[in-house]
């Protein structure tokens, strides 16, 4: 009886234990799927930007028209090839739903890759949860960065890609050749997205010829340095071809804009409703305040604390606390993250998505230093990492729920209604009989109701309104026009409609045109966006 009685608790004790892990990873599965139905459902309810009207556009430009020779576009072209072959996989004539999908797609290649990354450096799903969740529940990843349909958030997945390949190719004794490959790849496509993640590879492309520390130089050259080369070359294809194949031209959109009109615009301009920092002190205030939010915070916090727990523990026989702690590839992932926050600060004007790519080394310096760690502090400062991170979620419930009431209601979207507005368009021209272009700086309305516009506006308001501080020789290589020369070219080709009203100031030249020649104005059009109420001007029937 005495065995019995000794057996029997240990007998009930075991199916609790395991209906309680049962019960906690059914909580993290529905946890995770809410974070992701409120992410996409926030992505697709987020009013439209003004910078959209450049980058979406092309998914439906690509199909006729070709890519700097055709149409103005004053970045790399990683996201106008991705949102239009997104576009064309789907078969969707929903435009900006094309775009913000491939940034949904981008978030899940992101966090599927911090839960890989980071459980194979900490080995527990449960810290690697915490740290894709607090990714998530960033205030900057929530906002215009994270939900317009642009070129910001989709570098940074391909740079933690490739900053978190390299780290786990090189911190063994040896490196593991494919790993680095891919490594480079990601990093070079990061930059065929966007310019700035150039930042992520000064510091890999140096820690290859130094690590891993085990091996001899030449073996780094033969394993490390050409493998990473070999996959940067094969990613940096998409932005090789062009530039080869026209170089003035390439520069001139991609590098040339930015240091001379684009520069010039912003230090004269005043924009209402923009948060762009011209001094450096500006900038550093902006970087505080994004760098810093709730998300970021408890992040540091946790940094600073795991990294203090890390020099507490004993030293290895051999090797010194500080040796040990800030080993290789924890170096690597600060380099980058200095290397990425002064690529932050160095464009004029700066605007909050430009402080986006120093947070992706927060992730891989979390799970380093927990990593790190012995496992019974691992075990002891596993609660501190779960409650943070409900902390955070708390905090950022209401952005992130900010939008469930429509999940019934695709109808509501934002993308849903951008489109029916272009389609509302299309119909109250036709049913005018006005034939011709439409005339805006606001090309996503027109074309999604499968309208034509006009080459030199096809992009948005981006050259238009830089080119008084255009150059002669510069604006050769644009297709383009100026408020100075648009009633030229109205002349020369009548607008069917002008669709106005969403800038007072840039639209005036077009304005003065269709009072002019007598077009009709409609206004009650059945939408508006955040920049204003349009005003759609119809070209007067043949006398």
């Amino acid at each position: 009886m005495a065995g019995i009685d000794e057996v029997a608790p240990s007998r009930v004790a075991m199916p609790s234990a395991d209906l309680k892990t049962l019960l906690s990873r059914a909580a993290i599965v529905i946890l995770s799927a809410l974070l992701l139905f409120s992410l996409l459902l926030r992505l697709m309810n987020y009013e439209m930007r003004k910078d959209e009207q450049l980058y979406v556009p092309p998914i439906r430009l690509l199909d006729n028209y070709r890519l700097y020779e055709d149409f103005f576009y004053n970045h790399p072209p990683g996201s106008a090839w991705l949102f239009h072959w997104i576009g064309a996989t789907i078969g969707s004539d929903h435009l900006l739903f094309s775009g913000r999908l491939s940034v949904f797609l981008a978030w899940m290649l992101f966090l599927a890759a911090i839960g890989a990354i980071t459980y194979s450096l900490t080995r527990s799903g449960l810290i690697s949860w915490c740290v894709a969740a607090l990714t998530v529940t960033n205030d900057l990843f929530l906002t215009q960065t994270g939900m317009a349909a642009t070129n910001n958030f989709l570098p940074l997945p391909f740079a933690f890609i490739g900053l978190g390949l390299f780290v786990l190719a090189v911190r063994e004794e040896y490196p593991k050749i494919f790993l680095i490959a891919i490594a480079g790849l990601c990093l070079s496509l990061a930059a065929v997205f966007k310019i700035s993640a150039v930042a992520f590879i000064p510091p890999v492309a140096i820690a290859a010829l130094l690590l891993p520390r085990t091996c001899r130089f030449r073996d780094r050259l033969l394993h490390v340095v050409a493998p990473l080369a070999a996959g940067g070359l094969v990613g940096g294809m998409p932005v090789l071809i062009p530039l080869l194949a026209a170089p003035q031209r390439f520069l001139a959109h991609v590098a040339q804009y930015h240091t001379g009109p684009h520069l010039q615009y912003w230090r004269t301009a005043n924009a209402p409703g923009e948060e762009q920092a011209v001094s450096l002190m500006a900038k550093l205030l902006l970087a505080q305040d994004i760098w810093f939010s709730a998300a970021g915070a408890v992040v540091i916090t946790l940094l600073l604390a795991l990294l203090l727990t890390a020099f507490q523990a004993p030293a290895d026989y051999g090797k010194s606390r500080l040796s040990r702690v800030l080993n290789g590839p924890l170096l690597v992932v600060a380099g980058a993250l200095v290397c990425s926050a002064a690529m932050s600060l160095l464009p004029t004007p700066s605007f909050p998505q430009y402080f986006a790519p120093p947070l992706i080394c927060l992730p891989l310096g979390l799970a380093l230093l927990f990593g790190s760690l012995a496992p019974e502090t691992r075990t002891r400062l596993q609660p501190v990492f779960v409650g943070a991170t409900m902390v955070v979620l708390v905090i950022e419930a209401p952005r992130l729920a900010q939008h469930i009431g429509t999940a019934v209601r695709p109808d509501r979207w934002t993308v849903t209604r951008v489109h029916e507005a272009g389609v509302a368009i299309s119909q109250r021209i036709a049913a005018a009989g006005a034939q011709g272009k439409v005339a805006t700086l606001s090309p996503i309305y027109p074309l999604e109701g499968h309208l034509e516009v006009y080459p030199e506006l096809a992009t948005g308001p981006f050259a238009y309104r830089t080119a008084e501080f255009t150059s002669q020789d510069l604006a050769t290589w644009y297709r383009m026009t100026s408020p100075d020369r648009i009633a030229a070219m109205f002349d020369a080709d009548p607008p069917g409609a002008l669709l106005l009203g969403f800038d007072e100031v840039l639209e005036r030249p077009m304005l003065d045109y269709a009072r002019r020649n007598g077009y009709l104005p409609s206004t009650d059009l059945g939408f508006k966006d955040r920049y204003g109420s349009p005003v759609l001007y119809l070209r007067p029937p043949p006398q």
